[in-house]
This record gives structure tokens, C-alpha cells and sequence, in this order.
């Protein structure tokens, strides 16, 4: 019991690091503290992903162009495109990333998958609605 209870107030601290949900969001965030990044799953009630956050001090995710899909949106004050890059390995699944560069200098990879069209535009509205103001990744 006491190496469960540890382990919720590790996932607690470590869910602190990730961006801020929108209030009325239907998913918690699980969070994993790697050496310089921080990844950030928001799952809801039963379990499944709805989308994914890792910050870095490094850009995990090269936006192409070409990929661009939808028109410009606004994430926390930072203008950026959705990509849905092609992907073999997740046929049959709909894939959104986008790539922000925080106030901080460090970089938030937001990763989108769904499948189908409404749950993709549950995750989208989240991801969108997302605050990276109190976010930071150790000290620099």
C-alpha cells in the first residue's frame, strides 16, 4: 500500500510539470520526467490517450509544409499549423502534431491521435485550449 501511495504522489508532482487543461477537459494528464523533457499523456476516464505532450529543450518534431492540414491556429498565444504527416504504421488512425516554441526556450511537441473524426475534434479543441505559462523544465 505504501509503494502505491508513493507512486500517486510521483505521478501528482510530475503531472504539476505538464501545460494546464482546459477546464472543462474530460481528461487527467499522466506524466513521465525524463532527463531533459517532460511527457505528458492526457487520458480520460477509461484509460485511452486522447492526445500527447513532451517538452524538451530540444524540437522532437520537424513541421513540414507539405503536411499542413486546416488553417492556422492559435495555441496559448503562439500561431502554429496542425501537420497530419503520413505515417504507414498508423493506418486507419488520424494523426495531428504541431510544434510550439515556448517563452522559456523550450519546446512543447503536441501529438493528436484518433480515430475518427469526433474524437479527433475533442482532442484538437483540448490540445488548442492548452496554458504553457507555468511550465518549466528544471533549472537551465
Amino acid at each position: 500500500m505504501g509503494a502505491l501511495l508513493c507512486a500517486g504522489v510521483a505521478q501528482a508532482q510530475t503531472a504539476n510539470d505538464c501545460p494546464q487543461l482546459p477546464p472543462d477537459s474530460s481528461v487527467r494528464w499522466e506524466a513521465q520526467l525524463g532527463p531533459d523533457f517532460v511527457f505528458c499523456r492526457a487520458v480520460d476516464a477509461n484509460g485511452n490517450q486522447a492526445f500527447a505532450v513532451t517538452l524538451g529543450r530540444t524540437a522532437t518534431f520537424k513541421p513540414r509544409r507539405v503536411d499542413r492540414t486546416g488553417g492556422r491556429v492559435t495555441i496559448d498565444g503562439n500561431p502554429t499549423w496542425w501537420h497530419a504527416p503520413d505515417n504507414d504504421l498508423m493506418t486507419g488512425t488520424m494523426v495531428r502534431e504541431t510544434l510550439l516554441e515556448l517563452p522559456t526556450g523550450d519546446y512543447a511537441h503536441i501529438i493528436v491521435r484518433a480515430n475518427d473524426e469526433a474524437a479527433l475534434a475533442r482532442s484538437l479543441r483540448d490540445a488548442e485550449a492548452l496554458h504553457f505559462s507555468d511550465v518549466r523544465l528544471g533549472s537551465k
